[in-house]
């Protein structure tokens, strides 16, 4: 990516200067939200109390589809044999968007539908699981998206541990079946963290493709320094894309969505604010575009409920690098475990 001279020398050095800085302890005062790790049997066993009619429509939302999982699964149960408990399957929905105001008057917006669903059925294959997602196959940030995601639904085979391979088909006129191969790992060493991703990937509408990135982490109590790279190559376009971000943040949670793209784009810090610097562009015609951001992102009294909002400056190369001011605004609902957990 071609960057100004300027910055290919301050960002190494400010990036040096933070990682370098001495460790402190405490950093473990932030929390982690993940899925329920209880079976889908023991959550329907359970009295749940619900404070308000959102939580009770939650919970009966939550609770409908793993009683709907668990009866599923239950029919692969052989004559004579044990049923095996079946593990909660955690679905998330999300909705946000973008307004981005141009210097001729003009208003852009990106609406953006997020939904994640896993579906395990032990008792039919104990290594298959279902999955619904609204992330493209190449796992790329927002940035890089020209439009909302259509969702993609197949199924996942783990043949070993931390790589996933996906069958699947996508929703489109005509429909769209995609296959990958994904290796992603989430390291910590003390106020470290590092996360690596490797995928390929075949389409029938994009070809064939191969993407990375990794996002290193140190952490100072509740304050994270994120530098997050990601770049994919596509055989049909000759030409690999590619997306570098730094993110200073001060989160008291981190939500474990389980995809790199919410990684790079920051959705997994919560409960805290933050400024994000990303740069998007190819490896042939360099940088297309910069984004300075700074995000808000908070629970409601429901805690499965997230808003965020966050002012951000864009400077495109199609727009003569005017700055053009805009907003992100969503929230994201956590169907992980009925409502006060």
């Amino acid at each position: 990516m071609n960057t100004p001279q300027h910055l290919r020398v301050t960002l190494p050095l400010l990036v040096a200067a933070v990682f370098s800085a001495p460790l402190y302890a405490a950093g473990a005062n932030r929390s982690e939200v993940a899925p329920s790790p209880r079976s889908a049997q023991e959550l329907l066993q359970e009295e749940v109390h619900p404070e308000s009619t959102l939580d009770r429509w939650h919970d009966r939302l939550y609770l409908g589809v793993q009683d709907f999982i668990a009866r599923t699964d239950a029919r692969f149960v052989g004559e004579g044999d044990t049923a095996l408990p079946v593990p909660a399957s955690p679905f998330r929905i999300g909705l946000s968007s973008d307004a981005v105001y141009r210097e001729d008057g003009s208003l852009d917006t990106t609406p953006q539908l997020d939904i994640d669903l896993l579906l395990q059925l032990p008792n039919l294959q104990r290594r298959l699981r279902l999955f619904v997602t609204s992330d493209t196959v190449e796992e790329s940030p927002s940035a890089l998206h020209s439009a909302s995601n259509k969702i993609r639904a197949g199924i996942r085979l783990t043949p070993l541990h931390y790589v996933d391979f996906d069958v699947g088909i996508r929703a489109d006129a005509p429909p769209v079946a995609f296959t990958s191969l994904r290796w992603q790992r989430n390291l910590a060493w003390g106020k470290w963290e590092l996360q690596p991703l490797a995928k390929i990937y075949l389409e029938t509408h994009l070809g064939f493709g191969v993407a990375a990135g990794a996002s290193f982490d140190r952490w100072i109590e509740h304050w994270v320094f994120r530098s997050s790279s990601y770049a994919n190559w596509r055989k049909d376009a000759h030409d690999t894309a590619l997306t570098q971000g730094f993110t200073v943040a001060h989160a008291q949670e981190i939500i474990r969505f389980g995809r790199y793209s919410d990684v790079v784009d920051g959705k997994d810090l919560a409960r805290g604010f933050g400024l994000q610097l990303l740069a998007t562009g190819t490896q042939d015609t360099g940088v297309q575009r910069y984004e300075a951001s700074f995000f808000y992102k908070q629970p409601t009294k429901t805690h499965w409920l997230y808003w965020h909002v966050a002012p951000l400056v864009t400077w495109e190369r199609q727009f003569n690098w005017h700055p053009d001011p805009g907003i992100r605004i969503g929230i994201d609902a956590l169907f992980w475990n009925v409502s006060g957990r």
